[in-house]
């Protein structure tokens, strides 16, 4: 019979060893150990542990996040570094630990929990259901227009002492914008800030414009990559963070002024991001196929979130427009009568959630408890939702909540 506890600093070495089993991946025991001690996320009093016939056999963390959903900032459990002992393997373990990290974000008030999955199906199994996809493209230097570098010219400049607080400041508000974007620890930034291979350049408000001085609007943190001495260089984007468009675009125009060094940027923009159709020949240095002719990058799977208590993730996030919806949510197995059905009322954008208004077949929006992560917490829309077989709705009630709760796609910059 599996139990579950905390960690304590004595179980370290035990932890590292199941942890290089489960994610065999060049780091050492050294660097797993501080990983596990000092996450950038939180350290050891969020690590829970599962054993098995009193033998310590596999862990996972339970981080206290907040990430902003439609402008308001949401209680999320994140759940990271879910793995099993190989010798402990195949008995079901990894599920009960993952069901039991649900019960504690559950009783601490959290409206969802949220991953990034090694297999996508295990997860879906435990009702989690699939985010926003991302474009993650790979695009010539010389393909950005010149005036979005000579926007660059005049407002780009490196990072100085005391830029700290501006990153932070341009990030949080970011954030506020976005949809699913956590908010940072302070550890977490202090990691970031140390990694001496990361670089960074910030868009001030451009010379002549300035309202009483120099107003940051914008930054891009990078790497410069090279897979071996005198090969091709690339741009990793780490983060592209702006306030306007045209900060944006004067980010991007600087690091294409590095096209003598760089042959290429690299970058993961939302799925509904157009910024590949402004550029010129993206794909310009490589050769195509007969079956594609111009790639320009890869679609990249987002992360995966559940829905704990029905009520409590209905009313926790913001709202785009005002107006009332019923949602009806199918036990697993499709049997309505073990369902729970909601009347779901917005106004101002904040929602009252209380008893469904009329019959539950009947104007409602129903779905799984999956289905309605990906809706609600996911970005996916109601009426994409029904053409995919994920929900059932009249056309028009689908319509109406779309207006209602609709997001914008999902494009975290941080993975845990």
């Amino acid at each position: 019979m599996a139990t579950f506890r905390r960690a304590r600093e004595s179980d370290v070495e035990r932890l590292a060893e199941i942890h290089m089993a489960a994610f065999p991946d060049p780091r050492g025991i050294d660097v797993r150990q501080r990983n596990l001690l000092h996450n950038p996320f939180g350290g050891f009093e969020h690590l829970v542990l599962v054993e098995d016939a009193g033998a310590l056999v596999g862990h996972a963390f339970l981080f206290p996040f907040e990430a902003s959903f439609g402008g308001v900032k949401v209680k999320v459990g994140g759940i990271a570094s879910v793995g099993v002992a190989p010798e402990a393997r195949g008995r079901g373990l990894a599920t009960q630990l993952v069901r039991h990290l649900h019960v504690l974000s559950d009783r601490r008030g959290d409206a969802v929990t949220m991953l990034h999955a090694f297999r996508h199906g295990f997860y879906e199994r435990l009702g989690y259901a699939t985010t926003s996809s991302r474009k993650r493209l790979a695009i010539d230097t010389r393909s950005v227009p010149e005036s979005w570098r000579a926007l660059a010219r005049g407002c780009v400049r490196g990072v100085r002492s005391g830029d700290d607080r501006t990153l932070r400041r341009l990030h949080e508000r970011a954030a506020e914008r976005a949809t699913g974007w956590i908010t940072r620890p302070k550890r977490f930034w202090e990691m970031l800030l140390a990694r001496e291979r990361r670089m960074t350049l910030v868009c001030d408000e451009a010379r002549g414009r300035s309202r009483g001085g120099a107003l940051a609007r914008g930054y891009v943190a990078f790497t410069i990559s090279q897979a071996q001495l005198h090969a091709e260089t690339r741009i990793e984007v780490d983060e592209l963070v702006a306030e306007d468009d045209e900060a944006r675009r004067a980010l991007l125009g600087a690091l294409a002024a590095m096209r003598d060094q760089a042959a290429e940027i690299v970058l993961e923009i939302a799925e509904t991001d157009p910024l590949e159709r402004a550029l010129v020949d993206p794909d310009g240095r490589r050769s195509g196929t007969e079956a594609v002719e111009h790639a320009l990058g890869e679609i990249v799977g987002g992360p995966m979130v559940r829905i704990e208590d029905v009520p409590r993730a209905l009313a926790a996030r913001g709202y785009a427009g005002s107006g009332a919806f019923d949602v009806v949510v199918r036990a697993e197995g499709g049997d309505e009568a073990d369902g729970i059905a909601v009347g779901v009322r917005v106004r101002d954008g904040r929602a009252e959630v209380g008893p469904a208004r009329g019959p539950r077949a009947r104007g409602a929006l129903q779905t799984t408890r999956a289905g309605l992560a990906a809706i609600f917490y996911g970005a996916l829309s109601a009426t994409d939702a029904v053409a995919l077989g994920l929900a059932d709705a009249d056309p028009r009630v689908a319509s109406r909540v779309d207006a209602i709760a609709r997001l914008p796609a999902l494009a975290p910059v941080d993975t845990f």
